[in-house]
């Protein structure tokens, strides 16, 4: 499965749940949309941080921990 993390700088959640990956070891590509060079998400997002699991919007913000908690 393909995770992908679409997150932009000086977001407050998107801090939390990257940690939450790095201390979990989870494999999830982290995308900065920020970033001049950033792979467009498959869908026009609002709130960031925002999961995708092989192109599927999964959760938004926080709600992103508790999704992955329960499948990973």
């Amino acid at each position: 499965m393909e995770h992908k993390l679409f997150i932009g700088k000086d977001c407050h959640d998107c801090q939390k749940v990257v940690e939450f990956i790095v201390k979990n070891d989870l494999e999830v590509d982290i995308i900065n949309l920020d970033e001049d060079d950033a792979t467009e998400p498959p869908i026009q997002i609002f709130v960031r941080p925002a999961l995708f699991v092989n192109g599927d919007l999964k959760a938004y913000g926080t709600d992103i921990i508790a999704y992955l908690k329960q499948n990973n």
